[in-house]
């Protein structure tokens, strides 16, 4: 079994990496979504056209629907990663969110 080496310095990069581009894209791109579908509905609203402003509420909702399934992308994906795979790979992930990638340690369990 492999077991995974979390203090490996070509792993500590890798780890640092993907945390930052995850968070940027559970909190920032759900709140980018979710303003930009908000100022296409205002601004058909300030037009006034009926169908322009309908087409927009049909934009919103379906910004909506994206921006809750990419908040809830990380945890789909580790909890599909345990279901296909090991769970070898967490420990070294939750240590980076609980503590920082300071403190990632080896694992010496066989």
């Amino acid at each position: 079994m492999f077991i995974l080496a979390c203090d490996a310095p070509q792993l500590k990069p890798v780890i640092e990496i993907a945390g930052f581009a995850l968070k940027l894209i559970q909190y920032v791109a759900p709140v980018l979504l979710i303003l930009w579908g908000s100022i296409d509905l205002v601004k058909s609203i300030v037009q006034g056209k009926e169908e322009d402003i309908k087409k927009s509420q049909k934009t919103l909702i379906k910004r909506i629907i994206s921006a809750v399934l990419l908040f809830l992308l990380p945890m789909l994906v580790a909890s599909l990663l345990g279901l296909i795979g090991s769970n070898d790979w967490k420990g070294c992930w939750n240590q980076y969110h609980n503590n920082g990638i300071g403190s990632i340690k080896v694992s010496n369990d066989l």
